[in-house]
């Protein structure tokens, strides 16, 4: 059973969009794509400011689909439901 959510910003996103993480996206010829949630994308950032950052923009945006590149090492695509 899953628990809820503490984090009210976390619950919101995870309700509405899904995040998809790309490690070393440079390396085409291995696709390593992970599903992940809100509150597990701090994992991948260590800047918890960044991730505030991201959340922060996808929320106030009006788009459905979202990249963005972190230092060449990860690719964060977050799409609406």
């Amino acid at each position: 059973m899953a628990l809820k959510s503490d984090n009210p910003t976390n619950a919101k996103i995870n309700q509405n969009f899904i995040i998809r993480v790309l490690e070393n996206p440079k390396e085409n010829h291995v696709k390593n794509t992970k599903l992940t949630s809100a509150n597990k994308l701090s994992g991948y950032l260590k800047d918890e400011q960044l991730k505030i950052k991201l959340f922060k923009k996808i929320l106030d945006g009006q788009k459905d689909k979202y990249t963005f590149l972190i230092r060449s090492r990860l690719k964060i695509e977050i799409q609406s439901k």
